[in-house]
């Protein structure tokens, strides 16, 4: 059974609708899915005047994805304040973890557009293009009705084309508090969840870790192979 973490952000209780639309229709095709909700209207995540306090709600999601390999975050973009949005957590996301799947969501999928771009039906083609370069920065995998939020997760979930770098923090993951010792200097005396991190945030450090540990596989298949010969 294939093991899957989702993350869902939103402003109402998703537990049912996850559940029923996500969990229970995966699992008789033998994944096995846990779901992680944030609900934006928790008082733990409230400044005193009840508006979402983004240093809580950061918090909250460092939490929820620390020590975990998460395959898809997916967040709703109406969060019942004026002030923040979907696409203000997804900027959060994004510092914390640069590479893991986000899924955005709405009811009214025409203010997301406009939340980015402004009022693109009467912008000039350069203004359009800013807004079009800020949206591709946050690496929406898709942007859906909130009706189809669960299909398309599970959509996503069931996707065989997991990149090696994926399957790599899944297992890098599992061992989180283990000590790396050899391989790649920088990340000697370092855990291994620490390493993800590096890996995940696709910094200049993570990527070197990646092809150094490629290079060395290779060459520790060349040496077997040579050995047989």
């Amino acid at each position: 059974m294939s093991d899957k973490l989702c993350i869902i952000i939103d402003d109402k209780d998703q537990q049912r609708v996850f559940d029923s639309d996500v969990v229970v229709p995966l699992k008789r095709e033998g994944y096995y899915v846990d779901g992680i909700l944030i609900n934006t209207t928790d008082p733990e995540i409230l400044d005193d005047e009840n508006n979402i306090d983004m240093d809580k709600l950061k918090a909250k999601i460092e939490d929820a994805m620390n020590g975990k390999s998460v395959d898809i975050i997916a967040t709703d973009f109406d969060l019942s304040d004026e002030k923040i949005n979907g696409i203000q957590v997804i900027e959060v996301i994004r510092k914390i973890r640069a590479g893991v799947p986000v899924l955005l969501y709405s009811g009214k999928l025409e203010e997301v557009i406009q939340s980015v771009l402004g009022e693109y039906k009467t912008k000039n083609a350069e203004e359009l293009i800013k807004g079009i370069r800020k949206l591709m920065k946050y690496n929406i995998v898709d942007y859906v009705e909130r009706t189809d939020y669960p299909a398309t997760i599970r959509k996503l979930l069931k996707d065989k084309k997991k990149q090696i770098s994926a399957l790599l923090l899944q297992k890098i993951r599992e061992h989180s508090d283990m000590e790396f010792k050899s391989c790649y200097k920088p990340f000697a005396g370092k855990k291994l969840k620490d390493i993800a991190n590096e890996i995940e945030k696709q910094t200049i450090l993570g990527r070197e870790f990646q092809e150094e540990l490629l290079e060395q596989a290779i060459a520790y298949l060349i040496e077997i192979n040579s050995e047989d010969e």
